[in-house]
């Protein structure tokens, strides 16, 4: 049977980027505005309070990471009484290594964050899905890669940056592999964890160009159609034609970026009897046809 999870991870390929290792001393205050993109901190040693997207302060202690899908603002501070309004000024130490706050007293905060890709071109529709916050704490997974993290973040071995890449790359797939805490608000991760409507997203995944109806949806989570398509909008956040839409032209788009394939093959393999029915509903649905979209994206790659 298809793994939904394993599908949208694949598709998202979530990737570290702009990471850094930050340790933190004394009182120290940072703050930034971001334009959306995916945040993560990874809590190695320490303690801190962190405020993303003006939502009220939060303390990540060691061993806490923290997933935002969309970042817009972000303030970061030390924990204790002894606080500032001033805003810090990191100091460079190495390669993607840098201090805040007093520069000669031993760190007592050690974390890696940074920005995270996602290699989709439909990005705002995929981190819709997900929750607006992903953390976890003391899981045992990931006081293993923490271990591995710190342990790489501080030798200076050949191939350092690409071992940490890889590391940071897991620590974010296993957050949305699903843990305590993940499932809460609407998104496909919610729907994996639902009893039914689990069923009919595995259906959808297993075979996204049989020719599903929601009253066949409905059957394959042994719903009756009124509770399913009610029960699907809330869970997931979308109602379920729509969201085997979003499944089929995501899968194209992969097909037209990723493969030479013809347009009457994709059509075939997500579910349209013909290229021309392809080609309507993925102009609608993108805002231009797939020959264009894939002559645009691969001219975009190649400059």
């Amino acid at each position: 049977m298809s793994d939904p999870l394993t599908d949208i991870v694949a598709l998202l390929n979530p990737k570290p980027s702009h990471s850094k290792l930050v340790e933190g001393a004394g009182t120290w205050r940072i703050v930034r505005e971001a334009g959306g993109e995916a945040f993560f901190c990874a809590v190695l040693a320490g303690e801190c309070l962190i405020n993303i997207n003006g939502e009220g302060p939060q303390l990540l202690v060691a061993g806490d990471f923290l997933l935002i899908p969309a970042a817009y603002s972000l303030e970061n501070t030390n924990t204790g009484l002894e606080r500032t309004s001033d805003i810090t000024m990191p100091t460079m130490i190495a390669n993607n290594h840098v201090r805040i706050g007093s520069p000669n007293a031993k760190p007592d905060l050690l974390m890696y964050l940074g920005h995270c890709d996602f290699d989709t071109q439909d990005k705002q529709l995929i981190l819709s899905l997900l929750p607006k916050e992903i953390l976890i704490k003391e899981q045992p997974r990931f006081i293993t890669l923490f271990e591995l993290l710190l342990d790489e973040s501080k030798a200076r071995r050949p191939g350092r940056e690409v071992v940490l890449v890889q590391l940071l790359q897991l620590l974010l797939i296993e957050s949305l592999r699903g843990h305590s805490g993940v499932f809460e608000s609407a998104g496909v991760l919610a729907g994996l964890q639902h009893e039914k409507i689990s069923l009919a997203l595995h259906s959808i995944h297993e075979k996204p160009s049989f020719n599903w109806q929601v009253t066949s949806l409905a059957s394959q989570a042994s719903m009756s159609r009124s509770s399913f398509f009610a029960t699907f909008n809330r869970v997931v956040g979308m109602p379920p034609m729509q969201y085997l839409l979003f499944w089929r032209m995501s899968l194209a788009k992969k097909a037209l970026l990723c493969t030479g394939d013809k347009l009457e093959q994709i059509a075939f393999q997500i579910g349209y009897q013909s290229a021309s029915a392809f080609h309507v509903a993925f102009n609608k649905y993108v805002g231009m046809p797939p020959g264009a979209f894939r002559n645009q994206s691969r001219g975009l790659n190649n400059s």
